[in-house]
């Protein structure tokens, strides 16, 4: 994919003109996309080459770079409002990207959304302000972000009209609050999302599990 970076014209806030990184399957082959989203203190092609073991032929790969490696300042259990206008930025950058795939012909139910840490509570955020049916929600050692008033609160004003959506953490990761975790697996499956959740015993990392199941995400939106 050539040009994507004009998609991130669209954003506001401090993530204006960060660059959109892309790989896999070149605009005129591509079946699929895969919007996936760096951890805290990482960047776009770090993530890009973590996740290279679920490429797959057809997928193209779009990952959003945040502004200095982090998408918002504040720990993900601060109040919404203590992270903005950064989360709001970061949701602009996924739509961004969102919008890039839309521009190569794959929708968003041919779209798989996904981050590790910080990036997960993005992709997180961005499904839940903007529900639709998608290929699938990949969520990484992250939860929605928010105080526990906020989660409280949420309800998503749409249907995920059955998306898959994968919550994977590690039991002995210091970041992750396994309650917080249930509560973000609550939000979703209101909103009619198909959640698969697994606890792994390690830290913070991603798993070959995890990839496996991310790699047969992308697979069933393939074969659709």
């Amino acid at each position: 994919m050539t040009g994507s970076d004009r998609f991130m014209d669209a954003v506001s806030g401090p993530h204006a003109g960060q660059p959109l990184v892309t790989a896999g399957a070149p605009a005129l082959v591509a079946d699929a996309a895969f919007i996936v989203c760096h951890g805290r203190g990482a960047t776009a092609q770090g993530v890009i080459n973590l996740m290279e073991p679920v490429s797959r032929h057809g997928v193209a790969v779009l990952a959003p770079q945040a502004e200095r490696s982090r998408w918002f300042p504040r720990r993900a259990t601060a109040p919404r409002a203590a992270n903005e206008p950064w989360l709001s930025s970061s949701v602009d950058c996924v739509g961004a990207a969102l919008e890039a795939a839309r521009a190569i012909d794959i929708p968003p139910e041919r779209t798989v959304i996904g981050g590790f840490s910080q990036g997960a509570c993005v992709a997180a955020e961005f499904v839940r302000r903007t529900p639709t049916r998608y290929g699938g929600l990949a969520v990484l050692s992250g939860v929605l972000p928010g105080s526990d008033d906020d989660l409280e609160a949420t309800v998503i004003d749409g249907s995920l009209e059955g998306t898959p959506m994968l919550v994977g953490y590690g039991a002995a990761d210091p970041h992750v609050d396994p309650e917080r975790v249930a509560e973000t697996v609550r939000v979703f499956e209101r909103a009619d999302a198909t959640v698969d959740e697994r606890c792994y015993p390690v830290g913070h990392e991603v798993t070959d599990d995890e990839f496996e199941a991310i790699g047969t995400l992308l697979e069933a939106v393939l074969e659709g």
